[in-house]
């Protein structure tokens, strides 16, 4: 428990670059959404006329109706959240990817399980160090959302404004996980970061064309993103959905640590698919 717990916070150490550039990034981004909803407000029938003059399809794709626009949900879920599980995916993808690969292709991986630490002390003190590092990313997010809420007319408290944050959250994680996994799976970090990214962008677009298209309704559920809530209280959060992408996160997670515990580590640079068949007809070329 030691050696987990030294990783970890060696980890979380590590990753204060991150933790200041996305959690104050995404803290200012709050301090700019939220005033603009008074300015509109302020606007009165020249706001109602300008999303009026959106095309529906437009606002469909957000998941939003020109009446929706009008209340304090709709506007966070438009302009302030809709496109976050991509901004935010975008470290997702890299952290997740680079976690264990980064020191490996760099040559130095051997070099640290060489000491007395074990690989699985390793892995999931790793992955619980990146874990804390994206909650922590997340409150400098949530309070630079929340802190200039008392003198708005958003009428949302602190506690609703956690809400959102918590869904946020659960898909930042849940391609963390897929990019480690992959990144176990896969022959290079960068090939894995690809692969994680083309599939968080593709939810993203079939999932918001469902709202346009309900032929892509079947489909669009098998995306993760079909499943990020932007509702402002915890009586319409979805907490099953909440768990299963919880759950989904932590089986990828078991997956990529049996990977690297199996696995032969490599010295340096990008390794290649291993598969056994065409190991065989090499040798009978």
């Amino acid at each position: 428990m030691k050696r987990l717990l030294t990783t970890l916070r060696h980890t979380y150490i590590g990753k204060k670059a991150q933790i200041l550039g996305w959690g104050l990034g995404l803290a200012l981004y709050g301090l700019l959404i939220v005033p603009m909803y008074d300015t509109f407000v302020a606007q009165g029938e020249q706001f109602q006329q300008m999303i009026s003059s959106y095309p529906p399809e437009f606002l469909a794709f957000f998941g939003a109706t020109v009446n929706s626009m009008l209340t304090p949900a709709g506007f966070l879920g438009m302009y302030a959240f809709s496109m976050l599980p991509i901004i935010i995916g975008i470290f997702s993808v890299i952290a997740g990817s680079a976690l264990i690969l980064d020191d490996e292709e760099r040559g130095r991986l051997d070099l640290i399980i060489a000491h007395p630490i074990g690989r699985s002390s390793f892995f999931f003190g790793r992955t619980l160090g990146i874990l804390a590092t994206t909650l922590t990313i997340h409150i400098l997010g949530w309070l630079g959302f929340s802190m200039l809420l008392g003198g708005s007319s958003l009428a949302v408290s602190w506690g609703q404004m956690a809400v959102p944050f918590l869904s946020l959250l659960v898909q930042t994680l849940f391609y963390i996980a897929l990019s480690l996994m992959l990144s176990m799976l896969m022959p290079s970090r960068n090939l894995a970061a690809v692969v994680s990214g083309a599939i968080m962008v593709t939810s993203y677009f079939v999932s918001s064309l469902a709202s346009i298209n309900d032929s892509m309704g079947a489909l669009a559920k098998l995306m993760p993103y079909h499943y990020f809530q932007t509702v402002l209280s915890f009586q319409e959060l979805n907490l099953g959905w909440v768990a299963a992408l919880l759950g989904i996160s932590a089986i990828m997670i078991v997956i990529g640590w049996l990977r690297f515990i199996r696995r032969d580590i490599r010295l340096r640079g990008e390794g290649s698919w291993r598969l056994s068949f065409l190991s065989k007809r090499r040798k009978t070329i």
